[in-house]
C-alpha cells in the first residue's frame, strides 16, 4: 500500500468494515460506545509512554470521541490525519528536547521520582513540562548506565577496570575505581545519547502506514481480540511465522546505527555455504542480480532492508558489504528456502533410575505448510518423533504445548488422531448456528501408551483443542497451569481486495466461528482446567483471554457421544497421588512466593532519581529477590538426552547441537516435566 495514499486508505477502511459486518462471528454495534472504545485504544497505542503528546493535543483529539463511528462508516480520515500530523511534530520537538538535555550533566542529588506506569502520568500541559518528562526519563537511563558501571567495579565480581566502547573514530575508554563520578556520568550520558539518537532516527523513519495499521486495528479489536488488519508486509511476516519457512539468504540482521549488520548466519543456509559473509559485516547496497540497480540501504528501516534481501528460491542477490577491516566487497548469493527449526516439533528421551525411558515431545506452535510442496506440517513431524521415541522403548509420553498459541485447526485434528482410534475431536459453530464436527477418521494410532499433555496459561486455541480432546476421551492427564489461555475462537485470513484476491491492500484476520469440546463446553474464557494444577510464572498475571474486555462470551452446545479410551485410568487416584507429592514441595512454594513478589514489583508506581535513594531502593529489591536465587539451581534429577536422530545430526552441526543441549538443560530444571513423568509412572501402575 502506498504511503499517505488517502484513496487506498479509505478503501481499506471500507473493505475492513464491510468484511467485518458480513463475516465476523459477532459484528460489533458501531455506535458512540464503539467510538469511545476506538478512541481510547488508538490514543493509548499512538503514544503509550505519554512522552510526546500534550494535554492540548489530547483535548483537541477528544472532540471526535463520539465521531469515530461515523468516520468508520464514511471512510473519513480527518481524525487519523490530524493525530499522525501532530505526532510527527511532537517527535521532532522531543528529539530536540532530548539532545539539548543530554548536553549537560544531570544532578543526581535532587530528590525527585520517575513515574513508571504511564496510566498514572498525566499528559504534559506545556512544552516545558514535556521537556521535563524527557529529562527525567533520560536521567533515569543515565543512572542505570552509571550504576551498571559501578557494579562492575565494586560488586561481587569486581574488576580493577572496565573498558567502555566508544564511537568508531575514538579509542575505548577505561574506567577504574578512581575515575571521578563526573567522568563516569559523562560516559553514561554519551552512551544514552547514542541510543536515543538512534531511537529517534528509526522513529522519524516510521511510515504513515504503521500508524494507519494502529488506527485500523483500534477498530478491529472492538470485535474481539483476535480480529486484526494486516498490512501487506505484516501479512508476509504472518505467513512466514505460520510456516516456519522463508525464502532468502539465511542471515539474521540487526540495525546498528543505520547499518543492516549480520548478527547470525543460519547453518546450512546460502550465506553460510558461500563462506564470504561474516557476522559483523555491514550491508551497504542490495542489487537484484547482475542486471539489478544497487539500492543503498544505509539508514533504511531494517524491515525494508530485509525485504530487499529476501526473494524467491533460485534468484540471485548481490550484496555490497563493508567488512570489519573497512574494505568493501560485492557478494553474490543464490537464495533458497530457510527453515527456522526453533518452531518445529522436537523430542528428547528421559531415563529414570530404574532404566525405564520416557519421551517428551515439544511443539512450539501448530505451524502449517500453507500448501507449499516443501513445507512442513506438525502432524507429520510429530508422527516421526513418536516413531523415534518408540525405538527407544519409552514407557510413557509427555506432549508439551506450553507457550503454544495455536495455529492450524486441521493440524490439531490430525495430531489428536495420532493418540486415539477415531472419533470427533472438536465442534465448530458459526453465528447462524451452523455446526461442523471435525473428526479423526483414521483408525491408525501412532502411540497408545500413557500420555500427559503439559500446558500453561499461554497454551491457546489449537493447544486447548488437543488438551480438551485428550481429556474428554480419558486418553491423557493434563498437567500445568490451573487453566489454559481461554481462546475458543476460529479465525480465517482474507485479502481485503476480494476482487483480485491479492494482498495489495493487506488482509484481515477475523473470527468466523467458535469451537467447542466434544463434551459441548467452550474453551472460550475458561480454557482447559488442568487435572494436575500447578502454580507457575503466569499464575498472578493478567494475560489470558478473560483479561480482555473485548473477548467473546463463554457458552456451550450439545455434547457428542464418543467412545472413551479403552485403557482407562482412575483419575481421582492419579490426582490424589500427585497432590500428596506436591503438597509440601518447597520448590513449588518458592515459585509461588517469587511470582507474588514479581506481581508486587509490577505494581510499583515510581522510582527515585536521586542516585543514593535509587541504590537503596535497588538494594531492598535485591534483598527480596535473593531468597529466590535457588530457583535457578533446581535440578529435577531427570536424565534427559537427545533422540538417536538428533544425536547423529549434532555430530556434524555444532549450532544444532548447542540449541538442543540448551533446550535439554532447561528440561533438567523443569519441575513441571518432573511431575509429568511422575504422573506417567502412576498411569503405568
Amino acid at each position: 500500500m502506498l504511503d499517505n495514499d488517502d484513496e487506498k486508505e479509505k478503501l481499506v477502511i471500507k473493505n475492513t468494515r464491510n468484511t467485518l459486518s458480513y463475516l465476523h462471528y459477532k459484528p460489533a454495534q458501531i455506535d458512540d460506545k464503539f467510538s469511545e472504545n476506538v478512541f481510547n485504544k488508538y490514543i493509548e497505542n499512538l503514544d503509550p509512554s505519554k512522552r510526546f503528546l500534550l494535554q492540548s493535543d489530547y483535548d483537541a483529539f477528544k472532540k471526535d470521541i463520539h465521531n469515530l463511528d461515523d468516520y468508520f462508516k464514511t471512510e473519513n480520515l480527518s481524525f487519523y490525519n490530524q493525530t499522525v500530523d501532530t505526532m510527527y511534530v511532537r517527535i521532532e520537538e522531543a528529539e530536540k528536547y532530548a539532545l539539548e538535555i543530554l548536553e549537560k550533566p544531570f544532578d543526581f542529588n535532587t530528590k525527585e521520582d520517575l513515574i513508571l506506569d504511564p496510566k498514572n502520568q498525566p499528559y504534559a500541559t506545556t512544552k516545558a513540562e514535556a521537556k521535563d518528562l524527557w529529562r527525567k526519563y533520560l536521567k533515569y537511563n543515565t543512572m542505570l548506565e552509571i550504576t551498571s558501571m559501578q557494579d562492575d567495579l565494586e560488586g561481587k565480581n569486581a574488576k580493577d577496570s572496565i573498558e567502555i566502547a566508544s564511537s568508531e573514530d575514538e579509542k575505548p575508554k577505561n574506567i577504574t575505581k578512581n575515575t571521578p563520578f563526573s567522568e563516569i556520568e559523562k560516559i553514561a550520558r554519551e552512551d544514552v545519547k547514542d541510543l536515543i539518537t538512534d531511537y529517534f532516527r528509526r522513529l522519524k523513519k516510521r511510515k504513515r502506514s504503521t500508524y494507519f495499521s494502529l488506527y485500523v486495528n483500534s477498530h478491529t479489536e472492538q470485535y474481539d481480540p483476535h480480529t486484526s488488519f494486516f498490512s501487506p508486509t505484516d501479512k508476509e511476516d504472518f505467513d512466514v511465522s505460520m510456516s516456519g519457512q522463508l525464502e532468502g539468504i539465511g542471515a539474521k540482521l540487526q540495525d546498528k546505527k543505520g547499518y543492516a549488520t549480520i548478527a547470525e548466519l543460519v547453518v546450512g543456509g546460502p550465506a553460510w555455504k558461500g563462506g564470504k559473509l561474516e557476522v559483523g559485516d555491514q550491508i551497504i547496497k542490495v542489487a537484484q542480480g547482475k542486471k539489478g540497480e544497487p539500492v543503498n540501504i544505509v539508514g533504511m528501516l531494517l524491515d525494508e532492508a530485509i525485504r530487499l534481501i529476501r526473494g524467491k528460491k533460485g534468484s540471485e542477490v548481490i550484496l555490497t558489504v563493508k567488512k570489519k577491516d573497512g574494505s568493501t566487497q560485492d557478494i553474490s548469493i543464490i537464495r533458497d528456502v530457510i527453515e527456522h527449526d526453533e518452531v518445529f516439533a522436537r523430542s528428547a528421551v528421559i531415563s529414570d533410575a530404574n532404566g525405564d525411558k520416557y519421551g517428551v515431545i515439544y511443539l512450539p506452535e501448530f505451524y502449517t505448510s500453507m500448501g507449499e510442496k516443501e513445507g512442513r506440517d506438525p502432524s507429520v513431524d510429530i508422527e516421526k518423533e513418536i516413531a523415534l521415541l518408540k525405538k527407544e522403548n519409552i514407557k510413557g509420553l509427555v506432549f508439551d504445548v506450553r507457550n503454544n498459541g495455536g495455529g492450524s485447526l486441521e493440524e490439531v485434528v490430525q495430531i489428536s488422531g495420532l493418540f486415539i482410534k477415531n472419533g470427533p475431536i472438536v465442534q465448530v459453530k458459526r453465528s447462524d448456528g451452523m455446526k461442523k464436527i471435525h473428526e479423526d477418521k483414521d483408525d491408525n494410532i501412532a502411540y497408545d501408551g500413557p500420555l500427559v499433555i503439559l500446558v500453561n496459561e499461554l497454551s491457546a486455541s489449537a493447544s486447548e483443542i488437543l488438551a480438551a480432546a485428550m481429556q474428554d476421551y480419558g486418553r491423557a492427564v493434563v498437567v500445568g497451569s490451573p487453566q489454559s489461555f481461554g481462546k475458543g475462537t476460529v479465525q480465517t485470513m482474507l485479502p481485503l481486495d476480494q476482487r483480485t484476491r491479492s494482498d495489495e491492500y493487506g488482509a484481515i484476520k477475523l473470527t468466523i466461528q467458535k469451537f467447542y469440546r466434544v463434551n459441548g463446553g467452550s474453551t472460550q474464557l475458561k480454557g482447559v482446567a488442568s487435572d494436575i494444577p500447578m502454580v507457575d510464572q503466569f499464575t498472578y498475571s493478567d494475560i489470558n483471554e478473560g483479561s480482555r474486555p473485548e473477548a467473546l462470551a463463554w457458552d456451550q452446545i450439545e455434547a457428542l457421544s464418543v467412545q472413551k479410551w479403552n485403557n482407562p485410568f482412575d483419575l481421582n487416584v492419579i490426582k490424589a497421588k500427585s497432590a500428596e507429592r506436591l503438597k509440601n514441595n518447597q520448590h513449588l512454594k518458592m515459585i509461588d512466593e517469587s511470582m507474588q513478589l514479581v506481581k508486587k514489583f509490577e505494581e510499583t508506581k515510581k522510582v527515585p532519581l536521586n542516585i543514593e535513594e535509587y541504590k537503596a531502593y535497588r538494594k531492598n529489591r535485591e534483598a527480596e529477590i535473593k531468597k529466590f536465587e535457588d530457583l535457578d539451581k533446581y535440578s529435577n534429577k531427570l536424565n534427559v538426552s537427545m533422540n538417536a536422530k538428533d544425536l547423529a545430526t549434532s555430530k556434524n552441526d555444532t549450532v544444532f547441537k548447542a540449541k538442543r543441549e540448551n533446550w535439554i538443560k532447561g528440561l533438567k530444571k523443569d519441575i513441571y516435566l518432573e511431575e509429568s513423568v511422575n504422573v506417567l509412572k502412576d498411569l503405568r501402575k
